[in-house]
């Protein structure tokens, strides 16, 4: 084989990039994916979501192998809609992945992930689809009609509701 067999096989600068596209047209990885300055998203388990021992739901929940910031997504059975965030959602430095139980709703609705902070409040359609706000404080909703538990504590668990 000669020199130049061989140098026409190796992919020109061109061809080695994304459709021949040059470094400032090339996709890049969404914001919501970079948690760190190298991240590795690898799937870290699940929480089954239970009423009377029957599955109603569930939160995937995703970890960084380096920073370890964890990613979740809910899934509810019978719900097809799509999700409000594709991929990974974003969370802040100061709170935690939580799901909301609220007791005054049945079935598919009495459950929503959300994100608590240790003193702060969330959003929450309750009741005829009237929105109210929940206060939190050390990472929990206090309120005589609704609790929560921390996604955290219940990695590859079922939690009854």
């Amino acid at each position: 084989m000669s020199n130049s067999d061989t140098s026409s096989t190796k992919p020109s600068s061109d061809t080695e990039k994304t459709l021949g596209k040059s470094d400032e047209e090339q996709p890049k990885t969404p914001e919501v994916y970079k948690c760190c300055d190298n991240p590795q998203i690898t799937y870290f388990g699940v929480i089954n979501i239970n009423v009377d021992e029957r599955t109603i739901g569930s939160v995937d929940v995703w970890r960084c192998a380096v920073c370890k910031k964890q990613f979740c997504e809910e899934k509810q059975l019978g719900i097809e809609e799509i999700a409000e965030v594709v991929g990974m959602p974003r969370i802040d430095s100061d709170a935690k992945w939580a799901v909301c139980v609220c007791k005054l709703q049945q079935s598919r609705y009495k459950w929503k992930l959300v994100k608590l902070k240790e003193n702060g409040s969330i959003q929450h359609e309750c009741l005829e689809e009237k929105v109210i706000s929940l206060n939190s404080k050390n990472f929990k909703i206090e309120d005589e009609q609704h609790w929560s538990f921390l996604i955290e504590d219940n990695v590859n668990k079922a939690v009854e509701i």
